[in-house]
């Protein structure tokens, strides 16, 4: 048998106008592979070389990986974890948040690409890397991929959730076992300690398990039965520790969610944001169909002689049948997540958040690439010629806007600024700088170029940083930080604002042009005991 991705031919040579498929066997992965690292390389360095800080939701987890918890105040904690331990290796930096997320998306396309293989026809090897291209194409994964935050880090565990999902389904029957049913219960409990949201996903496999009927095939009813109680039990199970954790904070996490899943939208509001969220998935879309359309087109130039000859490319669409219960089962699992969101939107009056589409919309390529007879005879590299040509125009794109409108995260100085706030607390205090307070992107930017990395107690919010113990507080004090214009109290609260000592304003130029501004004061320990600083 040829190995995935190969088709031979009998002596005499390639049919006219076949495309040419990816041979030798190894081509195929290797090319995933380097694709794949140069793509998660190129975006990691992106935000590095453009901005001064990182994103707000990449500071976010920079705060919260102070500590290892079950948890935290709005979400679940393996995006967390995942920094922790990488920050414990190497290091907290922004880079370092770039390249973790980027990372997940990297191993999303891998996936994706393995996804296509198991659903096989015709072509399967060219079709699979046309899929892994147009994925990569997706806006959410290119100008976004480098967020580390919670959408990101659940889009490997939503593709391997698909992958196991198309093993079980292609299982004939009396060849079905334990294994891919264990492993879809792992991710989707994995997905679950990534956001909640992932239960769309699980929502999403289930209908396309029991679509493509396993369940009614001759004699596996009761296997389907036991499959499922594992598979329902190895996603619950990891999931005691976070919910003991929640029972010990309220449910916090939940609190957060109900902002947006109990907005109990009228009926024209329901509508306008239901519109306004599919035509954000559209435009987060578009480059992967503009990609699409420039390889057709690149490959339509270079092959007019054999287009219309028998057994030329739109010969080869013809022919692509893929099995009708696997092409049923990725359609579920395709378009159920972004049909689950506009009901809850519709239906249940929710307010739908656009990075939602993320996760929602992130096989709708996959589905494109086996579906689109022109998709399915596209020749890789004419795909790479289309997605290239894309990718180039979104980073030409994201250095335009960091030049001609930049963000705060473009200009904000917080490495001279940090150097400033620690020659500021030298002066006043001889031990070492252990917490700082204010709002969570300022004064996390700030921390992440301190010495030490102190601790961070955004907004002044206990629930944010439970491990910054009011006896750390006694003994080691704090730097506050605060945006001048708006008053100290707002933004840390009372309890700490009224015990600002040395206020101070500390202002360094701004990349590209201006001043920026920052307000910093001494939270003056109150008890002894501070101990020095590990070198």
């Amino acid at each position: 048998m040829a190995p995935t991705g190969t088709q031979h031919f009998p002596e005499g040579g390639r049919p006219s106008g076949v495309p040419p498929l990816v041979t030798p066997s190894f081509a195929a992965p290797l090319f995933a592979g380097w694709f794949v690292a140069l793509f998660v390389v190129c975006w990691s360095m992106l935000p590095e070389l453009l901005q001064t800080v990182p994103h707000a939701d990449n500071v976010e987890q920079l705060n919260w990986a102070h500590a290892l918890q079950w948890g935290y105040l709005k979400h679940p904690p393996l995006p967390t974890a995942l920094l922790w331990t990488a920050s414990a290796a190497f290091g907290p930096s922004a880079f370092l948040t770039y390249f973790l997320a980027m990372a997940c998306v990297g191993a999303s396309l891998l996936i994706i690409w393995r996804c296509a293989l198991v659903l096989g026809g015709p072509g399967a090897g060219n079709v699979a890397l046309t899929a892994l291209l147009l994925t990569s194409a997706d806006y959410y994964l290119m100008g976004r991929g480098s967020f580390l935050n919670h959408n990101t880090v659940m889009l490997p565990f939503v593709a391997a959730s698909a992958w196991a999902v198309l093993q079980i389904v292609r299982d004939a029957p009396g060849q079905s076992t334990w294994r891919p049913w264990l492993l879809l219960g792992l991710v989707q409990a994995l997905g679950l300690l990534t956001k909640y949201q992932m239960a769309i996903i699980i929502a999403a496999n289930a209908a396309a398990l029991l679509a493509c009927g396993p369940w009614r095939q001759p004699g596996r009813a009761g296997a389907f039965a036991g499959h499922v109680l594992l598979c329902a039990v190895a996603t619950a199970l990891p999931l005691l520790p976070h919910y003991l954790w929640l029972q010990q904070h309220a449910f916090s996490t939940f609190t957060y969610a109900e902002h947006n899943l109990l907005a109990d939208l009228p009926l024209l509001q329901r509508i306008g944001h239901t519109l306004g969220f599919l035509v954000q998935q559209v435009g987060r879309l578009a480059p992967a169909a503009v990609a699409l359309g420039l390889a057709l087109l690149l490959q339509r130039r270079q092959m007019k002689d054999t287009a219309s000859a028998p057994g030329g490319p739109a010969g080869v669409a013809a022919k692509a049948a893929v099995d009708p219960k696997l092409a049923l089962a990725l359609l579920y699992l395709a378009v159920v997540p972004l049909g689950i969101v506009v009901g809850l939107a519709l239906v249940g009056g929710v307010a739908p958040q656009n990075h939602w589409g993320a996760s929602a919309t992130l096989l709708l390529p996959l589905l494109l690439a086996t579906r689109l007879p022109a998709a399915r005879a596209l020749r890789p590299v004419a795909a790479l010629a289309g997605v290239l040509a894309v990718q180039a125009m979104a980073v030409i794109w994201n250095i335009v806007v960091a030049f001609q409108s930049p963000g705060f995260h473009h200009r904000f100085p917080a490495q001279p600024l940090a150097a400033m706030a620690q020659a500021y607390w030298q002066q006043h205090e001889p031990g070492p700088l252990r917490v700082v307070v204010g709002p969570d992107w300022d004064a996390g930017a700030i921390a992440l170029f301190l010495p030490g990395h102190p601790a961070v107690l955004a907004s002044g919010n206990r629930g944010q940083a439970p491990w910054v113990t009011d006896d750390e507080l006694a003994r080691c004090g704090a730097l506050v930080f605060w945006r001048p214009e708006q008053a100290a109290q707002d933004q840390v609260g009372a309890a700490i604002s009224d015990r600002i000592e040395y206020p101070v304003t500390l202002q360094s130029p701004a990349r590209y042009a201006g001043v920026a501004t920052i307000a910093a004061g001494i939270l003056a320990p109150t008890a002894p005991g501070c101990a020095q600083a590990a070198p």
